[in-house]
C-alpha cells in the first residue's frame, strides 16, 4: 500500500458520542485504506512554553503575546484536522454562564458549586498564526470537521451563551480550512455560505456492538424509547402529547436513555443516566430491546442540520422508528416513510403514526426490519471508512486551498481557476517530498547501522590517525570576503592537514578573479556551469540556497571528516583542532561548538546549546565524519519550511549519529549583507 497518510487530529477523537462517531470510530479502519490517525496529544501534550515570568499564568502569557506553542506535531502529519468547537471563553461547565474573565468565573463557581469548564488556551492563537503565515502548516492541509450547525445555536441547548464567544473561532476554522467535512446536506448548504469545499461523510455505526441480548424469537414488549440528554426535553417536547396518550391507551413503556435528570424522570417510566463510551451505549440500547424508537427534532437551522443517527441506532435494535419530517430538508430525509420508518409533520401526525405503530407488531416488525438491511448496507463503518480516507486524500493533495479564499473573488472564472490548479500541483508535489523524506529516513538508519557493522562509530579508515579534513565551501559572489576572511581562517588553522573544497554556482567573474589569488595547493575549486533554480520566494529561496553546491563538495571531498564553512565566515584558529580532537576523545560522528553572531546593529552574542535544535547552534561551527556524506542536504526543503543546514543535521540526528557538544567558541558568523536570499544573486 505504500506510504500512508498521516492524519493529525486537534483535540480528542473518543471523549465522548460526538468524537468517538465522527472520528474515534474509524481509527483502526482507516490504516485498512492508507491511513494513519493520530491525536495532536499523543505528541506533546499541547505544550506551550512560556517566560519563566509567566510561570503558572499561561492565560496572562496568551493574553501578552509571550506564549509559544509548539507546533513540532504538525511535522508528522500530511492533514491536520479540527473539530467542531473548542471551549475558549471562561465558562460554567454546570450551567450556561459565560463569565467576561477567570476572576468573574471562580468567584459564580465558588458561589454555585459548579466546576469549570476546561478551556482550550491555545487554539485561537494557533488559528491565529495560521491565518497570518500560511507556512506554519508547512504545506499540510487542513479540515474542518464540524456534525452541529454550531452557528445557530439554540437557547434551550445548554450552552448557548458560553458558545457565543466562541462563534468567530467557529467561523474562520469553516473559512480557512481546504475542506470542510460535514454529516448532512442540510448542513452542507449552510457551510457552504463559508467555504465552496464542503463534503457530507454520512455517520456511520459498528453494527457488531447493536447485537442484541435477548433472541429475537421473545416477544418484545411495546415501548417507546428516547435517548439525549436532558436538554433534548426540548425535542422530545414535540412528540411527548402523541407518546402520553397511545403509552395511556396501550399500557406502552415510556423509556429514556442518556439522563436521570428529574425533569426527565417526570415524563417516562424509566430514565438511565449517560453511558460515555458508545460502544457501552449500543449495549444498552440493544438491552432495552425497544419496540418503537422516537426521533423528533424541531423546525430550527441547528435542528435541522443533525444526522439520522437516532433512526441507524433504532433499526440496529430492532426497533421501529417514527422520527419528525422537517420543513426545508432535515435529519431524517433518508427515511422512506411508511417502508424503513415512519415520519410525522405536526402532533396531529404524532399521534397518528404512534398509533397505527402501537397497534400493529407487524408494521413494527416490517419497518424495523427493513431498516436495519438498509443500515448495515449502506451506513456501516468499515465502508464509510473509505469516504473518510478519500477526503482526506482529497485535502492533502489541495493543501493551501483555503488561503486563497478571499483573493480570487475578483478575478475572471479561468484566473482563479489557474490559481487553484497551481496550489492543487504544489500541495501534491509537497506530500510527495514528505514520502520521500518519510522514505529516505528510514534508508539513512539503515545505512548508518550498516557502515557501522559492529563499531559503534561510523568512521571510515583512517579517521582517528591525522586525518584529512575537508572544508566545504559554497560560493557565488563574494569573491573579496571569501579569500580575505573565509579562506585566510581555513588556511591558518592550527591542525593543519586539510583540503578545501570551494564549489561555485557560476559565480561572478569577480569571485573566479578573487579565488584564481590563492596560491595553496590545499585549495581546489569547481564552478558548475549552471546557475542553481531557486524558489521565486526569497524566504523560501533562502532555506535552499547553496544546498546543489554543498552536495557536489561532498561528493569532491576526499577528507574522513567534513567540516562546512560559509564564504562570509571565519573560523577560530582552533576551530578544527578543537572539534576534532572532542570527536575522536569521545568517538563522536557528529560535534559542534559555540559561535560569535553578529546582529545587524553591530552587537555579537554566544550560541550554542545542547541539545541540538533548529537556531540552537551555527551551521559552520560542525564537524563530522565523512562517513555520514550519503546524507545530504535537501535541495527542495522549503516545502517544509526548513534551513537546508539545519534539515540535514536533524536527519543525522534522526538517523541516530553519536553526537556531541563543545563548549568552546569555533566560528565567527558576521550578518549577511541581506538575510533573506534574493533570487537574482544565486547562492550567497
Amino acid at each position: 500500500m505504500g506510504e500512508p497518510l498521516r492524519v493529525l487530529v486537534y483535540g480528542s477523537i473518543d471523549a465522548g458520542v460526538c468524537d468517538s462517531v465522527r472520528l474515534g470510530v474509524y481509527r483502526g479502519l482507516l490504516a485498512d485504506h492508507g491511513v494513519e490517525l493520530r491525536t495532536w496529544g499523543e505528541f506533546n501534550d499541547y505544550r506551550v512554553q512560556v517566560p519563566p515570568a509567566y510561570a503558572d499564568r499561561l492565560d496572562d502569557a496568551v493574553r501578552d503575546g509571550v506564549a509559544v506553542i509548539d507546533t513540532s506535531p504538525i511535522e508528522w502529519a500530511d492533514v491536520l484536522v479540527f473539530r467542531r468547537y473548542y471551549a475558549t471563553v471562561c465558562a460554567c461547565d454546570e450551567c450556561d454562564y459565560a463569565a467576561p474573565d477567570a476572576a468573574t468565573l471562580a468567584g459564580h463557581c465558588k458561589t454555585t458549586g459548579h466546576a469549570p469548564v476546561a478551556r482550550d488556551r491555545i487554539v485561537r492563537d494557533l488559528l491565529a498564526a495560521i491565518e497570518r503565515d500560511r507556512s506554519v502548516l508547512r504545506g499540510r492541509a487542513m479540515v474542518y470537521e464540524i456534525d452541529d450547525m454550531l452557528l445557530a445555536p439554540q437557547p434551550w441547548l445548554g450552552f448557548y451563551h458560553r458558545i457565543q464567544g466562541d462563534l468567530d473561532l467557529i467561523e474562520r476554522f469553516a473559512r480557512r480550512a481546504d475542506l470542510v467535512t460535514v454529516t448532512t446536506p442540510t448542513l452542507a448548504s449552510s457551510l457552504r455560505r463559508y467555504n465552496s469545499a464542503v463534503r457530507v461523510v454520512r455517520n456511520a455505526v459498528n453494527t457488531e456492538w447493536y447485537e442484541q441480548q435477548t433472541p429475537d424469537s421473545e416477544p418484545r414488549p411495546l415501548s417507546f424509547l428516547y435517548y439525549g440528554m436532558a436538554v433534548r426535553l426540548h425535542d422530545y417536547a414535540i412528540c411527548r402529547d402523541a407518546v402520553d396518550e397511545t403509552a395511556r391507551a396501550t399500557g406502552g413503556r415510556r423509556i429514556w436513555l442518556g439522563s436521570d435528570d428529574p425533569g426527565v424522570r417526570a415524563v417516562v417510566d424509566e430514565a438511565l443516566p449517560y453511558v460515555q463510551e458508545v460502544r457501552d451505549f449500543a449495549g444498552q440500547l440493544a438491552a432495552a430491546r425497544p419496540a418503537i424508537g422516537l426521533a423528533p427534532v424541531g423546525q430550527d437551522d441547528f435542528s435541522r442540520a443533525r444526522s439520522e443517527l437516532h433512526w441507524l441506532e433504532y433499526s440496529l435494535v430492532g426497533a421501529a422508528t417514527v422520527a419528525s419530517r422537517t420543513m426545508g430538508g432535515g435529519p431524517y430525509d433518508v427515511i422512506r416513510d411508511g417502508v424503513d420508518g415512519l415520519l410525522a409533520r405536526n402532533k396531529a401526525e404524532w399521534r397518528e403514526k404512534l398509533r397505527r405503530l402501537a397497534a400493529s407488531s407487524q408494521m413494527r416488525e416490517d419497518l424495523a426490519g427493513r431498516a436495519g438491511e438498509r443500515v448495515r448496507a449502506e451506513y456501516n463503518v468499515r465502508d464509510r471508512a473509505a469516504e473518510w480516507a478519500d477526503a482526506f486524500r482529497w485535502a492533502a493533495d489541495h493543501a493551501g486551498r483555503g488561503s486563497l479564499r478571499g483573493l480570487t473573488p475578483g478575478l475572471a472564472r479561468s484566473q482563479a481557476r489557474e490559481r487553484e490548479l497551481a496550489v492543487e500541483s504544489e500541495a501534491r508535489a509537497n506530500l510527495a517530498h514528505r514520502r520521500m523524506i518519510r522514505a529516505r529516513s528510514i534508508e539513512e538508519r539503515e545505512t548508518l547501522a550498516q557502515l557501522r557493522g559492529d563499531r559503534e562509530v561510523c568512521w571510515p579508515d583512517g579517521a582517528d590517525d591525522n586525518p584529512l579534513v575537508s572544508v566545504v565551501i559554497p560560493t557565488y559572489s563574494r569573491g573579496r570576503i571569501l579569500v580575505e576572511r573565509s579562506l585566510a581562517s581555513v588556511l591558518s588553522q592550527t591542525y593543519r592537514n586539510i583540503e578545501v573544497v570551494v564549489v561555485g554556482d557560476h559565480a561572478t567573474e569577480e569571485t573566479l578573479d578573487a579565488i584564481r589569488t590563492v596560491d595553496d595547493p590545499r585549495v581546489r575549486f569547481e564552478d558548475l556551469p549552471e546557475l542553481s533554480p531557486y524558489q521565486g520566494d526569497p524566504e523560501l529561496a533562502w532555506m535552499c540556497v547553496g544546498s546543489r553546491l554543498y552536495n557536489h563538495g561532498l561528493e569532491l571531498a576526499r577528507g574522513q571528516w567534513i567540516a562546512p564553512q560559509a564564504n562570509n565566515d571565519e573560523f577560530t584558529r582552533d576551530h578544527i583542532e578543537a572539534l576534532l580532537s572532542v570527536a575522536l576523545e569521545h568517538r563522536l560522528e557528529f560535534v559542534y561548538g559555540d559561535s560569535w553572531i553578529e546582529l545587524p546593529e553591530g552587537q555579537w552574542f554566544r550560541l550554542g546549546v545542547w541539545p541540538p535544535r533548529q537556531a540552537g547552534f551555527c551551521a559552520e561551527a560542525v564537524l563530522y565524519s565523512s562517513g555520514l556524506r550519503f546524507i545530504r542536504e535537501d535541495e527542495e526543503c522549503w516545502r517544509e519550511r526548513r534551513p537546508n543546514d539545519w534539515d540535514m543535521w536533524n536527519r543525522m540526528m534522526e538517523a541516530g549519529v553519536r553526537a556531541g557538544h563543545v563548549e568552546h567558541v569555533v566560528l565567527r558568523h558576521y550578518a549577511e549583507d541581506h538575510h533573506r536570499f534574493q533570487t537574482t544573486a544565486g547562492a550567497a
